[in-house]
């Protein structure tokens, strides 16, 4: 650019700042009617137009981890029972859970049955799963794992132990986390994990009274005294003591939802003990 027109430019910049007052000019407003007068169509500018795409496109987006969020969501099912509370719970595949007391299970709703039948349980429970080879069933303690097909079994969880016994049918039984440890078990078998000892031993002799609590039958079959004070103590909920302190003597009896005084007054006399109810707290 040469002075001339350096000079000219100068002088249109002073006259605009000269007579320019702020708010006069409406630029769309004048745009709107040269556009009128010319028959013009005015465009979205590209820079509100890509604005309005990008919009559309993180409600999109939000909209769709929103829906990914809720559709992978968990949704718990949780059932707890009290100190000699029992309560039946059945599973959406008509599974059967019979819980004894202080015990809990829950469950994903939304996830159950789709690939896998999954709970996971505390206590003790009795399980009576729906046949389904395509959907295993597995149910989780703190420190094991069951998984079968379809059967009937009891699960029960000691302070340092988780035993499992079973009715019908076949289940893998391991430690969680340790597929080395594992066991297959068939109807009329039982194995306790040890956390002593870290790892699953089968049990060679069944326990009767195992399913006591659900049958209300106890069954003592030439049974050492000190295991039928413990079967009472842990049925009844209350703890037996012996105060004639005989420890050699043992039981064979049966007894069908009796009452403690009453089963107490039967080996009493058949055993010429002194069982009763420990008062003292």
């Amino acid at each position: 650019m040469n002075n001339e027109q350096e000079h000219k430019l100068d002088e249109r910049i002073r006259f605009v700042a000269k007579h320019y007052e702020e708010g006069r000019l409406d630029a769309d407003k004048a745009w709107q009617q040269f556009a009128g007068k010319h028959q013009i169509h005015r465009s979205v500018s590209f820079r509100r137009y890509w604005m309005a795409a990008a919009s559309v496109v993180l409600l999109l987006i939000g909209f769709g981890t929103y829906f990914m969020t809720e559709r992978n969501a968990h949704e718990w099912v949780a059932v707890t029972t009290a100190s000699g509370q029992l309560k039946d719970v059945y599973l959406p595949d008509s599974t059967l859970i019979s819980m004894a007391g202080n015990s809990s299970i829950r469950y994903d709703v939304k996830a159950y049955g789709k690939e896998r039948r999954v709970v996971e349980m505390k206590g003790k429970a009795f399980f009576q799963v729906a046949r389904n080879e395509s959907r295993p069933f597995s149910v989780y303690t703190e420190r094991t794992e069951v998984t079968v097909l379809g059967t009937s079994f009891q699960i029960s969880e000691q302070p340092g132990a988780t035993d499992v016994d079973v009715m019908t049918g076949k289940v893998s039984f391991a430690a969680t986390g340790n597929e080395t440890d594992k066991v297959i078990l068939t109807a009329g078998m039982s194995a306790s994990y040890s956390m002593e000892k870290k790892g699953i031993t089968i049990l060679e002799e069944a326990d009767l009274n195992n399913l006591s609590w659900k049958t209300r039958q106890l069954r003592f079959n030439d049974t050492p005294l000190e295991k039928v004070i413990g079967d009472l103590s842990e049925y009844y909920q209350v703890k037996i003591i012996d105060k004639a302190n005989n420890p050699n003597l043992k039981l064979t009896a049966t007894f069908n939802d009796l009452p403690l005084e009453d089963v107490l007054m039967v080996i009493n006399q058949t055993l010429d003990t002194r069982l009763a109810p420990d008062t003292h707290k």
